[in-house]
């Protein structure tokens, strides 16, 4: 049997080999998706947010931005309250393409779960979930007392 780690890094590694797979024909990187997906549940947020959200670095989201914007997926703007912040806006161009991906990011979901009962898929779905509870409440206690 293979260690838990091994096994959630393996499938997350083909999760995302998939998703950039499907991604590239729409002109999109998996960071480019992440960014519109997030952007298309709350606008408006800032490049500092976004990064932080995606968990990476304040250059590599700068990049994504500019990519997007330049490809008149996104908009930037000053932030009134912090002249140095650029808020981030989806256009209306790119919502459309957002539906699109959601179409195909549930398409490839139900490839990698093909077989699985739905009892099966519950119970999946609330270990990984207290799994990753259990490592967050670990994070915050480590944070609490360095």
């Amino acid at each position: 049997m293979q260690s838990l780690g091994l096994l959630i890094h393996n499938v997350s590694h083909l999760l995302k080999r998939e998703f950039e797979r499907v991604a590239r024909p729409h002109g999109l990187t998996l960071l480019q998706w992440r960014v519109l997906g997030h952007l298309s549940r709350e606008d408006g947020l800032t490049q500092t947010v976004l990064g932080a959200r995606l968990e990476s670095s304040p250059m590599t989201i700068s990049d994504v931005v500019e990519r997007l914007e330049a490809a008149g997926l996104v908009a930037r703007e000053v932030d009134p309250s912090d002249s140095r912040a650029k808020i981030v806006r989806i256009t209306i161009e790119a919502r459309g393409l957002v539906e699109k991906m959601r179409d195909v990011a549930a398409e490839v979901y139900e490839r990698a779960l093909d077989g699985i009962e739905e009892a099966d898929r519950a119970a999946m779905d609330r270990a990984l979930t207290r799994i990753a509870s259990n490592l967050e409440d670990t994070k915050t206690r480590k944070d609490k007392v360095a």
